[in-house]
């Protein structure tokens, strides 16, 4: 990887694209964390994310030849990542094969904290993975795309299929839901 640190992402693709390994080991390490916290923000499998991470890269490899140049890396890999962890979701659920938050052993999701503050930071994060997991796919993923990635709503809604008023939509439900889930996950 060494030399390649400092150059684009587009000239990397150019790179990959003439055969350069050294330049595809560099766009994958520089990209690995933003496509898993995608993933796992849409899923919500800590045990399915790895596989789900795996298959982005596979079709962003696979798929390397029909990315243009002149537009944003960064927001195609978004839209890839984005739609196979819906569609990967969708099919664990189909499946019976989707592993509830409740399922998931707490130490398989974050290390443990050590601190009071990180403890309560902690379990805000598992009641708002708990409420996630109630919101449909299309929320969950604009809204992910949203506070997440800082994705616009014009770029979401390319990334959804759909139009930016249906994107404001999903991102107000929600939030609605999340807070009133929140809320009474905090009564509790």
């Amino acid at each position: 990887m060494d030399g390649h640190d400092s150059i684009s992402d587009g000239a990397l693709v150019e790179a990959i694209q003439r055969g350069d390994g050294d330049a595809a080991a560099c766009l994958y390490h520089r990209h690995v964390d933003r496509v898993h916290r995608i993933c796992y923000r849409i899923v919500l499998d800590g045990s399915q994310v790895a596989d789900c991470v795996q298959e982005v890269w596979l079709k962003v490899f696979r798929n390397l030849d029909r990315f243009r140049c002149e537009q944003s890396f960064v927001a195609w890999l978004n839209s890839v990542a984005a739609h196979t962890a819906i569609d990967y979701y969708r099919k664990c659920r189909r499946r019976g094969g989707h592993v509830g938050i409740d399922q998931v052993p707490s130490d398989a999701l974050a290390e443990p904290p050590s601190e009071g503050k990180q403890l309560d930071e902690a379990l805000m994060q598992e009641r708002i993975r708990r409420a996630l997991e109630e919101i449909t796919v299309n929320q969950r993923t604009a809204f992910v795309l949203r506070y997440f990635e800082q994705m616009s709503p014009a770029e979401i809604a390319g990334v959804l299929g759909c139009r930016e008023g249906t994107v404001r939509t999903h991102i107000q439900r929600c939030l609605v839901a999340l807070r009133a889930k929140l809320a009474m996950s905090h009564k509790q």
